[in-house]
């Protein structure tokens, strides 16, 4: 009889605990899906916002070619967005369109007439913070990300996440393909 509630008590865990990982993997793809929808609304708001911000930049005298990178790299993002090449080749067309923007935004700060124009500097500001909601809604979605695949590598949850099909999301970053001699500036060598 003792044997019995001891094997019963043991399958009442392990049901709990896989119970408590299955909650666990849903509330992390929810939350994957949640802050990838978010990251979208802000890279949304920023192509919004940059018409306004570009018709100002293209009377205000700015560095002609400036203004070209800037429209290229917003021309750039539009079209790997439309073509839905892929989380990685989009990091890296909103990453040149942030160059170009904080390129563009630098360069005003040189200009005094700039400073008291209110005509830029409202689309100016609205597009800083929206650089800085992208910024922190990217890094919520790698977190996410990154905490559902860790689901899928554990070899805690493995066996479930496996179970429930999770495939780790793409992480909303860049990455440099290197050369087989080279290597990154930060790892000693």
């Amino acid at each position: 009889m003792t044997v019995f509630v001891i094997v019963a008590i043991l399958v009442l865990a392990v049901l709990a605990y896989a119970a408590s990982v299955e909650r666990r993997v849903r509330r992390c793809r929810s939350n994957t899906a949640a802050s990838r929808q978010l990251v979208t609304v802000e890279l949304e708001r920023r192509h919004v916002q940059l018409e306004s911000f570009i018709a100002a930049v293209e009377s205000s005298g700015l560095d002609q070619e400036l203004i070209r990178q800037l429209v290229g790299a917003r021309s750039w993002s539009k079209a790997v967005r439309d073509k839905n090449l892929g989380l990685q080749a989009q990091a890296a067309a909103e990453n040149a369109l942030s160059a170009a923007v904080h390129a563009v935004l630098s360069e005003s700060d040189l200009h005094p007439k700039l400073r008291s124009n209110w005509a830029f500097q409202g689309p100016a500001g609205d597009l800083e913070t929206t650089e800085k909601r992208i910024a922190g809604a990217v890094r919520v979605y790698n977190d996410n990300a990154y905490a559902l695949a860790e689901l899928r590598r554990s070899f805690a949850t493995k066996p479930m996440a496996t179970a429930l099909k999770v495939v780790p999301p793409e992480p909303f970053v860049e990455h440099v393909d290197l050369v087989a001699d080279e290597k990154p500036e930060d790892v000693p060598a």
